[in-house]
């Protein structure tokens, strides 16, 4: 089960959020845990730059992996991935306001200054486990709703 404290454990051990919720779900699609986190390594701290939020980012490589479209001129699969990706993201924006990591966070995860106060701060312990859960939360729903 999910935790604030286990997904600390993982930010200590460097386990990044989109890391975490893209684990969280790879097993249940069809995916190797060690592949998804892998796969999710570089979308961390919005791509460590402060873009998307990195849990916002797992899950729409989860979301990819369920209902992305892999044949040309597949628009039924592309139209249903597109909503799924619609939903998440309102979702999320619902509950947090935002899926900018900047925007979330209030620094600047491409200045390495304001990476070091973010988590100085406090902050990264005690908002991006709650980014996280609620986006695995979010994504469970989403996933598991196969209304078209």
């Amino acid at each position: 089960m999910l935790t604030k404290e286990r997904v600390i454990e993982d930010f200590k051990g460097k386990i990044h959020c989109s890391q975490i919720v893209l684990g969280e779900v790879a097993e249940e699609l069809g995916y190797d845990r060690e592949d998804a986190l892998r796969i999710g390594s570089p979308f961390g701290g919005g791509m460590f730059c402060g873009e998307t939020c990195g849990a916002v980012l797992g899950a729409l490589i989860a979301i990819g992996m369920k209902y992305g479209n892999s044949e040309r001129g597949n628009k039924k699969q592309d139209a249903i991935c597109i909503k799924k990706v619609r939903a998440f993201q309102e979702k999320f924006k619902e509950r947090h306001g935002s899926t900018a990591c900047k925007e979330l966070l209030g620094y600047d995860f491409s200045d390495p200054e304001q990476v070091k106060e973010a988590f100085a701060s406090g902050k990264v312990f005690e908002l991006c486990p709650v980014l996280v859960m609620d986006a695995v939360e979010i994504l469970n729903d989403v996933l598991s709703d196969d209304a078209e």
